[in-house]
């Protein structure tokens, strides 16, 4: 999409078609992404590259590079030339953290580079048939053969040894059914996709199957990973354990009241005219989208959502 997924998500904007991703850009255009690209050396080989849709992990060593997923189709070129100005080298390793456009970008590139490509199976399945997202109205086409996460695991964690000890596990469907972590323990540092937002209310993206009960599963799982010096990267920024635990407490809130209204017999915009989030807009701003994706991903739960209430 023209417009990044990322700001669609935060204005709750519905333009642009997937069409754009496959569009020429101008020399202007694509010089225009490149310089929107932000390089942030974290130290120990790591790089954090913002302006591309999603955040993305750069994994730098003797391996040779990584990535924590790929950013979007359009920034794709630029994002590659910028790793390889850095470092020298193509990626030969790279993560999806689950299966939006924001974090697919490079996949198609580095895929027919022969890359490693690690995903959830059901973001390998997600990108291999057609998503309709009735919410954004838009039908996502599935991705070519070459593009396809050609690595994927199921319900347990994995790790393997590329520049440093990576250990990266399933969170269950949260904001999709195929998010996963990536821990660098040792660098004191977790890649956690769109489970966790950085500044407006997260995404239970219930086309792809996620919903608020896998939210409240996985950033308590989350926290298991997490000590009070952690960098805690998600796709729209930086923070830290306290935040999580801040989210944690408010998808506990809403999720208690989303089961009282369902189990009371009341409508969406019933609920909606509750102001169900009214403690928590002066930090996370804007609820409506986030309560509508909530509520209509709650449907095919409605009888295990009171487990998922706020906690003492």
């Amino acid at each position: 999409m023209a417009l990044s997924r990322r700001r669609f998500l935060h204005t709750a904007s519905c333009t642009g078609t997937w069409l754009a991703l496959n569009l020429g850009h101008t020399a202007n255009a694509l010089a225009a992404d490149n310089n929107a690209l932000q390089w942030q050396d974290l130290g120990a080989g790591l790089a954090l590259i913002q302006g591309a849709g999603g955040a993305v992990l750069v994994v730098d060593g003797k391996d040779g590079v990584a990535l924590v997923d790929g950013g979007n189709t359009r920034s794709a070129s630029a994002l590659l030339a910028l790793v390889k100005s850095h470092t020298g080298k193509q990626p030969k390793l790279l993560f999806n953290s689950h299966c939006h456009r924001d974090q697919i970008g490079c996949n198609q590139t580095l895929g027919k580079q022969g890359a490693t490509i690690i995903a959830h199976e059901n973001t390998r399945l997600w990108l291999t048939t057609e998503i309709l997202s009735k919410w954004e109205h838009q039908v996502y086409p599935p991705l070519p053969t070459e593009a396809l996460p050609n690595k994927t695991f199921y319900y347990d964690s994995e790790t393997i040894e590329f520049n440093h000890k990576l250990n990266y596990g399933y969170l269950p469907q949260a904001h999709t059914d195929g998010d996963i972590y990536v821990h660098l323990s040792e660098q004191n540092l977790v890649c956690v996709g769109d489970v966790v937002s950085a500044s407006v209310y997260p995404l239970v993206d219930y086309a792809t199957n996620g919903w608020i009960g896998g939210m409240i599963t996985s950033l308590t799982q989350l926290l298991t990973l997490c000590d009070n010096n952690t960098r805690i990267i998600a796709s729209s920024g930086v923070v830290n354990k306290a935040h999580v635990q801040s989210q944690l407490d408010m998808c506990s809130a809403v999720a208690d009241r989303i089961g009282t209204a369902y189990y009371k017999g009341g409508s969406l915009v019933e609920f909606l005219a509750d102001k169900p989030t009214a403690e928590f807009d002066a930090k996370w701003g804007n609820a409506e989208l986030f309560l509508r994706m909530a509520w209509e991903g709650t449907l095919p739960h409605v009888t295990e959502i009171r487990r998922f209430g706020k906690r003492a």
